[in-house]
């Protein structure tokens, strides 16, 4: 090698050096969340009581209008780095036809419809994401009996399931190493004698979900799920173990949720006499301004309004 090619090498080595310690020292991480879109595409192949029942019983008739309107003006206005949607992002996973047979391809016909914006995306499950529709005795009858089918055709469309339908990502922000969790609490539909207290993960998650977070004691911990907790799933007589599991780390700051379509602030309890704070974020299916920034910073977690840039909420990490 030249004294010449010696030296390009040497300043694309230092140029590269430049570049990953400006991202390691970078002072803000911001996304927007969202959570149930509950779009729909081709509903002239579908049995039309069905239909009709979602687009205006549920007044979901708008549902990708409302999305379009987000994704053509609030990630540009906002200057968010990315976007994270905690579930529902579809209505179902698939439904009975007008001819009584069954047809899916809603996972991939969102995949097209998100093709037409360029800007990051991550994504948890939520039981609409899983949902299977049948018409019967005058209503539609949700069921999750396809719900290994719907998760395995969501790991085939969309890279952010690659490891699975839950994993997580580390970000630096100068010298806070923050750890986002995005789980699957997507089944919910569970019979009385089950016992079972929603919000519910079965055991390999819970086993995977331990290990992340006592992976290590210095970064701080964010939740991203569909299913919030509610007061009586915090009860210990619930033994809800996902409300166990992240109570029991002093790290655990935020969780992220949606489901009840309802912008609902709670603190919870965590070891140390640290507090978790779980918030909700109102539903995109019913406006395009519903969502949140989250603002992470090496010091605090701002978490805006819904539909502004102004803080409601500012969650200590230090």
């Amino acid at each position: 090698m030249t004294d010449k090619q010696m030296k390009i090498h040497l300043l694309i080595l230092l140029f590269a050096l430049f570049c990953l310690d400006g991202y390691a020292q970078k002072d803000t991480l911001s996304f927007l969340h969202i959570t149930d879109s509950h779009v729909m595409f081709n509903l002239e192949n579908y049995n039309k009581d069905i239909v009709h029942h979602r687009e205006y019983t549920r007044d979901y008739k708008e549902a990708n209008n409302r999305f379009r309107q987000f994704m053509e003006s609030t990630p540009l206005q906002t200057g968010a780095d990315m976007i994270i949607a905690t579930g529902d992002m579809i209505d179902f996973y698939d439904a009975e036809t007008a001819g009584g047979n069954v047809l899916a391809y809603q996972i991939e016909q969102f995949a097209r419809f998100l093709g037409q914006f360029d800007y990051p995306l991550y994504m948890t499950l939520g039981n609409h994401d899983v949902f299977s529709y049948n018409w019967g005795k005058g209503r539609v009858v949700p069921n999750q009996l396809k719900t290994g089918a719907a998760r395995a055709s969501w790991i085939r469309t969309f890279d952010c399931f690659r490891d699975g339908t839950y994993y997580s990502r580390i970000y630096q922000i100068g010298e806070t190493t923050y750890r986002l969790i995005f789980l699957d609490n997507a089944y919910y539909q569970f019979k009385k004698a089950e016992n079972v207290v929603n919000p519910y993960i079965d055991k390999p998650q819970l086993h995977w979900l331990k290990a992340e977070l006592n992976a290590s004691q210095e970064d701080v911990e964010i939740i991203l799920m569909h299913v919030p907790f509610t007061e009586q799933s915090a009860f210990p007589e619930s033994n809800n173990e996902l409300y166990a599991a992240l109570t029991a780390v002093p790290s655990v700051r935020l969780i992220l949720a949606g489901h009840y379509h309802k912008g609902a602030i709670m603190p919870f309890p965590v070891a140390e006499g640290n507090e978790m704070i779980q918030v909700g974020t109102d539903a995109l299916v019913a406006g395009a301004e519903k969502w949140r920034l989250i603002r992470l910073t090496e010091k605090e977690i701002l978490v805006s309004s819904m539909g502004t840039k102004e803080s409601e909420r500012t969650i200590s990490v230090k």
